[in-house]
């Protein structure tokens, strides 16, 4: 599980630094986790723009038109969903 400590460490990095190169991000925040790892806790969990919790209307009926559009496929989906994951 993620500390308090490394979540601060990764938030502080990226808002110095930005987003990018997640290979070398980890020694350069000092945190001991593999980038990968870093980076799917931002997009997942961190980052400032992400959205959590119920779907707003609009959110509801532009899920539904994407749903019939594309079919039950929630990553492209959720990827028109501004602040949502795919997770």
């Amino acid at each position: 599980a993620w500390t308090k400590e490394e979540g601060d460490r990764l938030i502080q990095h990226i808002q110095i630094h930005g987003e990018g190169c997640w290979g070398s991000l980890p020694r350069a925040a000092g945190i001991l986790r593999c980038g990968k790892s870093c980076r799917l806790r931002w997009i997942n969990y961190l980052r400032p723009d992400l959205k959590r919790g119920h779907f707003s209307e609009d959110e509801d009926d532009l899920i539904l038109k994407l749903d019939a559009l594309l079919g039950n496929k929630w990553s492209l989906i959720a990827g028109r969903l501004p602040g949502r994951t795919d997770n």
